[in-house]
């Protein structure tokens, strides 16, 4: 099979874009990508979960194939699927498939249930976070997973060196996520709020301690915090209370999920970008955000440490007094926050979805090869 082939790829994702009890990053970079390999001429299937209503389609010569439940539980059809994919993996053909690493035990071990290459990807690599928030050792399983896998697709050096630390034998190619090119091209202003997009998990997204820095802040501290997003019940419920609790009402706001032209224009019209996690693996969201020229406050955890502070501000991990002080020089210098803007779409366009994709149906390819040389010998 030559570099020029046409290959049936199929992501193990467990998010799904019309997924509204979660439709996140991973849907969309799952997208982003498969849009571009069909262009190319690739056939791509992405298995993921059920949910409420959901059906089997296409969208955009992609095919989406749902298994597991379809209840409004988002940790029930979590579990369905992990326990439900080796099922499938074992049955469905394909030239190569990609799993997206999935919370809150990471490694799915698909390849112990195929023959068809598995390239693992750390959509979500951080089982030892998961383990201390429900004191189970979802870490183990992690690391004993790890060792099933012969090929990665590392979104970083971070994630590369800790898959080789489990697995010193795994092949890698680093290949990071990307942003739409199409971001680059629209027109901004910049209103007084900082905006805050992404799921709703108050501990893994930090809004705890946003809610605790917010407070720390003057009573004329010159912007709003606009909070966007959608999460289980609960972690709403939580987010609202503690706003009320920390009484930010008056400038810190909630708003809920938004999609797309509403998205667009709270991207395009903040001031600065958002997002303060514990833990990442690589985000879209910062992509996002410098893609529409805005500068970002962030936390300087390893997970976002391809953020630049050519384009952020960092605050140091966990602290509501370092996060504080973050926002009030991006509110309020404004010749820092004009230097960090005019970096960013520049910084963003190393990312584009163009050339994320090319890179992916080139590792694909490797695989194959690599696997009819193991074969032939």
């Amino acid at each position: 099979m030559n570099k020029n082939s046409t290959l049936h790829i199929a992501f193990l994702d467990f998010d799904d874009l019309k997924n509204k009890l979660l439709s996140g990053g991973q849907a969309r970079a799952t997208y982003e990508v498969s849009q571009r390999l069909v262009k190319m001429g690739h056939k791509v299937t992405i298995i993921c979960s059920r949910y409420p209503g959901s059906k089997d389609y296409s969208k955009d010569g992609i095919v989406y194939k749902h298994i597991g439940l379809g209840t409004d539980n988002i940790k029930l059809n979590n579990a369905a699927y992990i326990l439900l994919l080796p099922f499938t993996v074992r049955t469905f053909t394909c030239d190569v498939m990609i799993e997206c690493f999935t919370a809150p035990i990471s490694t799915l071990f698909s390849p112990v249930f195929t023959k068809i290459p598995v390239i693992g990807m750390p959509t979500m690599f951080e089982a030892k976070e998961f383990s201390g928030k429900y004191n189970l050792p979802f870490d183990k399983v992690e690391a004993f997973g790890a060792k099933h896998y012969k090929y990665f697709l590392a979104y970083s050096p971070i994630n590369k060196k800790k898959m080789e630390s489990l697995n010193p034998k795994i092949h890698t190619r680093i290949i990071p996520n990307g942003v739409s090119e199409d971001l680059f091209k629209v027109k901004t202003t910049e209103k007084k709020y900082g905006f805050f997009l992404g799921r709703i998990d108050i501990r893994q997204k930090s809004l705890d301690t946003l809610i605790e820095a917010c407070a720390l802040l003057p009573k004329d501290f010159p912007t709003k915090i606009v909070i966007a997003g959608n999460g289980p019940r609960e972690e709403e419920q939580a987010l609202t209370k503690l706003i009320e609790e920390k009484g930010v009402g008056n400038f810190v706001s909630f708003i809920g999920r938004v999609d797309g032209r509403k998205k667009e224009q709270l991207l395009a019209n903040c001031m600065f970008g958002l997002y303060p996690s514990r833990f990442e693996d690589f985000p879209l969201v910062p992509l996002e955000f410098t893609g529409m020229g805005k500068p970002v406050v962030c936390v300087d955890v390893p997970g976002l440490k391809w953020v630049t502070k050519d384009v952020a501000i960092k605050a140091r991990p966990g602290s509501a007094k370092s996060l504080a002080d973050a926002l009030m020089m991006m509110a309020t210098d404004k010749e820092k926050r004009s230097i960090l803007k005019k970096n960013a779409r520049p910084f963003a366009k190393q990312y584009g979805w163009n050339n994320i994709a090319k890179q992916y149906a080139e590792y694909c390819h490797e695989v194959i090869a690599i696997e009819k040389g193991a074969t032939s010998k």
